[in-house]
């Protein structure tokens, strides 16, 4: 099986866009991987890497918020925070890795989402945010 690059995107906000975090998810990145042709020997050996950071404001100290990034709407990667912890750790930053089912990775293209949310309290921003990923296959 020969090696395959097939896509590589990112998606950033800028610093200074102030978006606020809410009690539903934020959605602060969303990159589609393409996949549209892929060899047919490389389809079961597919993967990702994946790396995002989120730069957050006005935390509530004693509130408590979510980071996830997800696959079509499967969690691959959740963190959760008290927002002095998420603060002492401005800007974290993360890097996870994925194989993606056979059934996406046919469909052409592999959405992934990075997201974040108040999950109790109140309070913080979303200042900026980087999220991007590489999808290859083969051996």
């Amino acid at each position: 099986m020969p090696k395959q690059f097939l896509d590589e995107r990112i998606s950033v906000i800028s610093q200074g866009a102030a978006v606020a975090i809410l009690g539903t998810p934020v959605l602060v990145g969303d990159i589609g991987l393409q996949t549209v042709g892929i060899l047919p020997e490389n389809t079961s050996n597919v993967r990702v890497i994946l790396n995002a950071m989120i730069i957050t404001t006005a935390l509530g100290a004693a509130s408590s918020y979510r980071v996830q990034i997800l696959r079509e709407d499967t969690p691959l990667f959740t963190a959760d925070y008290l927002g002095a912890d998420l603060a002492s750790v401005n800007p974290p930053s993360y890097v996870v890795t994925d194989f993606p089912p056979l059934a996406q990775v046919l469909t052409g293209q592999v959405r992934y989402t990075f997201t974040i949310q108040l999950t109790a309290g109140a309070g913080g921003t979303v200042q900026g945010a980087f999220f991007g990923g590489v999808i290859a296959a083969g051996n």
